[in-house]
């Protein structure tokens, strides 16, 4: 008895399958059906009619009966990219869905979005969709074959028919200057001696002075603006001890004259402890604080915020212990 239900089933599947037929969709697509068994494959293509380059959207859906399988997916790409003549933009799938209420079956689709460059007609071969049937005992598998479709490709470009060609070649024409020579070398000149003197005064208006910053203002203002940079709320620890030591050695080199920049810590260090430009505790408060320093650039020490900020004000501390008095400002001015 299950043999026999099999092979009626074999026999429902070979012979209940339709041909396809294209027809054209309202939105100006083009679909085609095909049936066999259990499945119903449409496949549509909308616009039936595209310009080259523009997208093409390929839809095809499987309807079958419950416990029918689909194999997904349903067209695939060569290993180009490409299907036909047409490029594979992005592809979509979603397999077995159930249909809406109150209908039975399942779903399968899958959508791409193509494109070409390659005008004239141009075709989207026919596909073999494969599926299995798992309602009998023994599971059947066979296909549904589609018909190709027809697109038509576009292009923006006419082509160059007989009366549109190229006219012939006049015979040269006579350039008339009304103006004579003189005048177009006084409006150059003119326009020279403009553009000079516009300079001159804009060189002019340049040289005023510009008030320069003392080492200790400017310092002062380094500081207040690497305060604000949010480098330490960041964590970016190294570029703030970096930034912090540069304002320190550019203030040192202003105001006594050492070239603390391009100096290594030792070294500088070292410059500073032959004289009397520092006083001890300054010159260990600054070793502490250099050698702090470079544990955080060099050998990437991590310390915490407070520590960070804690170095910012032992900077500001140093430019104030060391800015100039303003009884001595005074006396240099006058000596000057």
């Amino acid at each position: 008895m299950k043999v026999n239900s099999i092979l009626a089933l074999i026999t429902v599947l070979l012979l209940q399958a339709c041909d396809g037929q294209v027809e054209q969709t309202r939105d100006g697509g083009i679909k085609t059906t095909a049936t066999r068994g259990p499945v119903e494959v449409t496949v549509t293509a909308t616009p039936g009619q595209v310009e080259v380059g523009k997208p093409l959207k390929l839809e095809i859906e499987a309807i079958t009966a419950n416990d029918v399988r689909i194999s997904m997916p349903m067209i695939t790409p060569n290993a180009n990219g490409t299907i036909g003549n047409f490029h594979v933009l992005t592809e979509t799938s979603r397999e077995d869905l159930p249909l809406p209420a109150g209908m039975s079956g399942r779903s399968w689709n899958q959508t791409l979005v193509l494109d070409t460059f390659e005008a004239g007609d141009t075709t989207i071969p026919g596909l073999s969709i494969v599926f299995k049937d798992n309602r009998a005992e023994l599971p059947i598998e066979g296909s549904v074959n589609t018909d190709a479709i027809n697109i038509e490709v576009i292009s923006l470009i006419g082509a160059v028919t007989a009366e549109s060609g190229l006219r012939e070649i006049r015979g040269p024409v006579e350039m008339i200057d009304p103006w004579p020579l003189w005048i177009w070398a006084s409006i150059g000149f003119g326009t020279l001696l403009l553009l000079a003197v516009i300079t001159l005064v804009m060189r002019g208006r340049g040289l005023e002075e510009i008030p320069e910053l003392s080492p200790e203002d400017q310092a002062r203002r380094d500081l207040d603006a690497l305060a604000h940079s949010r480098l330490l709320q960041e964590g970016d620890m190294q570029q703030f001890y970096v930034r912090l030591t540069d304002i320190l050695r550019h203030y040192i080199e202003g105001r006594f004259g050492l070239k603390a920049p391009k100096a290594t810590t030792p070294e500088f260090l070292t410059a500073m402890s032959q004289g009397d430009l520092l006083t001890l505790a300054q010159q260990q408060s600054l070793d502490q604080f250099l050698r702090s320093a470079d544990m955080v650039k060099f050998a990437r020490h991590e310390p915490s915020i407070e520590t960070g900020e804690a170095a910012l004000q032992q900077a500001r501390s140093f430019v104030e212990e060391t800015a100039p008095r303003e009884e001595q400002s005074l006396t240099e001015r006058s000596a000057a």
